[in-house]
């Protein structure tokens, strides 16, 4: 039986992705302890919508509960409008992995619910908790800073789980690496939307910039904007909510802002994906966006956190030697990594401006009428990343040139 300062693992971050570990593990008998350093949850416009394929891996851990008192919501496909009117709408289930639909939540309340979760599940719960320093002698160790002043926790496993900006990368023997920033992504959570669209994902195009606006949750909708950061600047979309509106209204139907109203803070991020160069090592292993975080504006995000989640706890779970289990996971991790990556930088050459990315469009269209899953990639936020790579010859097809 674990002591109070010896677990088997120790999860530093209790967002979404180490909440939801953390009570995965300690459900089936292991000692858990969860470390987060803030005292609650804010809104820091993050992902609110995971993919059809990571809500399939939700069900398939048996999280129904879990998602219910959070409050997701059912978004069953894309709509794409042109001139403030609907051009086309796909609804997910011709195909997702058991026809499921896109799920929307609000990114604080389902921090919070899956903190509380894994405790209920047998986690050790410690908020205020900052993880300052690890050592490895025989077993690794956490140092850990709250009000009470500073202690070491020992375990077996030490899981990072604390997002894009993260420490633990460290802790693998690895670093951090960064694709160059092509454009912004992010808005602001509003309510009072006037529209019926609630059931789906919503984009509406000004040449290569976007819209997209989705339920976050049954009472909230998150508006966001795609474009270069001199734009943003220009339009002062980057730090007013009514430039905010104003773009906005270009793309969406005719009153559906004229109630809304701002709900959070303002907040843009650059599109790179960033990822780690050594996922598990040390008897450390890294999870969500510490492991590898994807370009925010294709939205994989919070799908690769569950995929994780899963990926990792059978593995542990169904292995004794953990170090085997660590790096099966980094090895699986790496290659669906990879698949998103290189479909975020497809993605980039097709929002760029002037011809030759025109005639990249122009190829991508007949290459998708030729084959409209491209291989896996169209559908990829369906069915997902695994069995995907992003190589030559998949690049090829996705823009025509094959």
């Amino acid at each position: 039986m674990s002591s109070p300062s010896v677990f088997d693992v120790i999860v530093v971050g209790g967002g979404i992705a180490g909440s939801t570990l953390g009570g995965v593990l300690a459900r089936s008998g292991l000692g858990v302890l969860v470390l987060e350093k803030e005292d609650r949850f804010r809104d820091r416009v993050r992902g609110e919508s995971t993919w059809p394929y990571a809500v399939a891996d939700t069900l398939a851990m048996g999280l129904q509960s879990l998602l219910d008192m959070v409050g997701t919501v059912e978004i069953t496909g894309v709509r794409r409008y042109a001139n403030r009117d609907v051009a086309s709408t796909y609804r997910w289930a011709e195909d997702s992995i058991d026809h499921l639909p896109e799920m929307g939540f609000y990114h604080p309340r389902f921090q919070e619910v899956a903190l509380e979760w894994a405790a209920s599940r047998g986690a050790r719960v410690m908020r205020s908790a900052k993880a300052i320093g690890f050592s490895r002698n025989g077993r690794p160790a956490v140092k850990v800073v709250t009000e009470g002043g500073e202690k070491t926790y020992e375990a077996r496993l030490v899981v990072g789980a604390d997002g894009k900006h993260s420490m633990t990368r460290r802790w693998t023997g690895g670093e951090s690496v960064s694709d160059p920033e092509h454009h912004r992504f992010g808005g602001v959570l509003v309510s009072g939307l006037r529209t019926d669209d609630r059931d789906t994902d919503n984009i509406g195009k000004v040449g290569v910039e976007a819209v997209n606006w989705f339920a976050a949750g049954p009472d909230y909708t998150r508006l966001y904007l795609q474009m270069t950061a001199p734009r943003l600047r220009e339009i002062g979309a980057d730090r007013s909510f009514e430039a905010i509106v104003a773009y906005a209204a270009k793309v969406m139907p005719e009153g559906a802002l004229d109630d809304v109203r701002q709900e959070g803070p303002i907040g843009f991020f650059a599109n790179s994906d960033t990822w780690a160069t050594q996922i598990a090592g040390n008897d450390v292993v890294l999870v969500g966006d510490a492991a590898g975080s994807p370009d925010p504006s294709q939205g994989h995000g919070t799908a690769l956190l569950f995929h994780d989640v899963r990926t990792l706890s059978e593995l542990l779970l169904a292995e004794s030697n953990w170090a085997t289990a660590t790096a099966e996971y980094a090895a699986r991790r790496s290659d669906y990594f990879a698949a998103v990556l290189g479909y975020d930088r497809w993605e980039n050459l097709l929002a760029e401006e002037g011809e030759p990315a025109d005639c990249r469009r122009e190829g991508h269209q007949r290459a998708k009428e030729a084959d409209p899953t491209l291989g896996g990639f169209s559908v990829i936020e369906a069915r997902g990343p695994d069995g995907l790579i992003a190589d030559e010859a998949a690049r090829r097809h996705y823009f025509g040139e094959d």
